[in-house]
């Protein structure tokens, strides 16, 4: 459920603009705040990904640090040089590369089917809210 729970703020960037709400105080704008968050969210992933491997290297149908470090190391390189919408559409492709991982390793046993099912609708979810923040910013 934390899975869930934490594509709520994805959910309030691509949504809030439609009330005519562009920025938060203290936070920025949200098409920012998304871009941001995403970032978070993905290091996070490459860590589950990271434990993953370190937990049961032999079991895991690849390497899954190198993976997990590209996909990060290109989102955050695009966060860091690119303009805002090469970083969200960077964030869209790494949210599909990683769930694609994800279900590399769901055929593999590493992780359950049940994990897999969530992290297909989060990813859905995130991934939705990036696209309207992309093409609505």
């Amino acid at each position: 459920m934390l899975a869930l729970a934490g594509t709520t703020p994805f959910v309030a960037c691509a949504l809030l603009p439609v009330l005519g709400i562009d920025a938060l105080p203290v936070l920025g704008a949200l098409d920012r705040l998304a871009s941001t968050y995403g970032l978070a969210i993905i290091c996070f992933l490459a860590g589950a990904h990271w434990g993953t491997y370190l937990y049961g290297v032999s079991a895991t149908p690849f390497n899954l640090f190198i993976s997990s470090n590209v996909v990060l190391l290109a989102v955050w390189f695009a966060f860091i040089a690119a303009n805002l919408s090469w970083s969200i559409a960077m964030q869209i492709v790494a949210f599909q590369v990683l769930l694609f991982i994800d279900y590399r390793l769901n055929q593999s046993a590493v992780i359950s089917s049940d994990y897999f099912r969530i992290r297909f609708v989060a990813t859905l979810i995130a991934t939705v809210c990036l696209l309207v923040v992309l093409l609505f910013q």
